[in-house]
């Protein structure tokens, strides 16, 4: 089982973004500095390009939203489909009794409670069985089309579900990739902004600070505690 993959910094995307241009901007002002370290201009282009490559890629609130969707839209759906068995059934029962082994065998009595898979297996079985059962039905007013709308719900419910699967492996595996993505950009800028403050260290403490990076909840300094 691959291990699940976790974020190298506290922040938010966004202020990986933010942070990251803003510590650029010095590093091209310090540029022949950072030449003395084996750092140029070749570098900090390829950091920038990495940084709005993962601007531009899709957030997860996006893949989130598409998630959502098509949870509610298998959900209606399974509604739908609950309430076509429930057309059908009300017909049964006034052929055979409740209590009685034939109804049964319909196994609808927790219909409302049961999950996605149950929920198909049941709806399979009460096409079946109405169908098998068609003409002891019809005085009670249930008809063919009554039935075939159970098959019809059923396959467009499976779809649903198979949808909505595939939007939650794809947010896994947009949200590991994101994460991937990220760390790899904070690691290159921190391995940045070491040098900067190591060049800066004993002879300017405002270009020092230039590259400082809290690595904190709001990336911003920690507050003093108070006394």
């Amino acid at each position: 089982m691959k291990k699940e993959v976790k974020r190298g910094f506290n922040f938010p995307d966004a202020e990986l973004i933010t942070t990251g241009k803003g510590k650029i901007a010095f590093m091209r002002r310090d540029i022949s500095e950072f030449e003395t370290y084996g750092i140029d201009s070749v570098d900090i282009d390829k950091l920038e390009s990495d940084i709005e490559t993962f601007s531009d890629n899709v957030t997860d609130m996006e893949v989130l939203g598409r998630q959502v969707l098509s949870t509610e839209a298998k959900d209606a759906k399974a509604e739908q489909l609950r309430e076509g068995i429930r057309q059908v059934m009300t017909r049964v029962i006034l052929k055979y009794n409740a209590g009685s082994t034939k109804y049964k065998m319909f196994g609808t009595e927790l219909l409302s409670r049961q999950t996605d898979s149950e929920l198909m297996v049941t709806a399979k079985r009460v096409y079946r069985l109405a169908k098998e059962e068609l003409p002891v039905f019809v005085p009670h007013g249930l008809n063919e089309d009554m039935i075939s709308v159970i098959l019809t719900y059923r396959e467009e419910f499976d779809d649903l579900m198979v949808d909505q699967k595939i939007n939650i492996g794809l947010r896994d595996d947009l949200q590991e990739d994101r994460v991937e993505e990220g760390n790899a950009i904070f690691e290159t800028l921190m391995s940045y902004t070491t040098t900067g403050m190591s060049i800066w260290q004993s002879s300017d403490v405002a270009k020092y600070n230039d590259y400082v990076i809290y690595n904190t909840i709001s990336g911003e300094a920690p507050s003093e505690p108070t006394l």
